[in-house]
């Protein structure tokens, strides 16, 4: 089984995204920021690692992709999970 990071999401607002939707997510190196995006529109930024840490991340590169888990529009988080060695969850 393939080992996962869980990632918190702030939403910029309270968007309809579902759970198991694709999200992508990139770096903004001018901002130091990881922007997730989905269907090509930016909605957030990651806010913290679960089960991980910054180094996990950066070793993810500069683009990746992973799966919703759940959203809080209460709280404007989505929990997202992706692959911890790979480009994918």
């Amino acid at each position: 089984m393939d080992k996962k990071l869980k990632l918190f999401v702030l939403m910029a607002g309270k968007y309809d995204i579902v759970k198991g939707a694709r999200i992508n997510i990139h770096l903004d190196a001018e901002k130091n920021l990881y922007l997730a995006s989905c269907d090509q529109k930016d909605f957030g930024i990651v806010k913290s690692i679960m089960d991980g840490s910054k180094k996990d991340l950066e070793r993810l590169g500069e683009k990746f992709s992973g799966i919703v888990l759940d959203t809080d529009l209460d709280r404007y988080l989505a929990e997202v999970a992706v692959k911890k060695y790979g480009n994918a969850a």
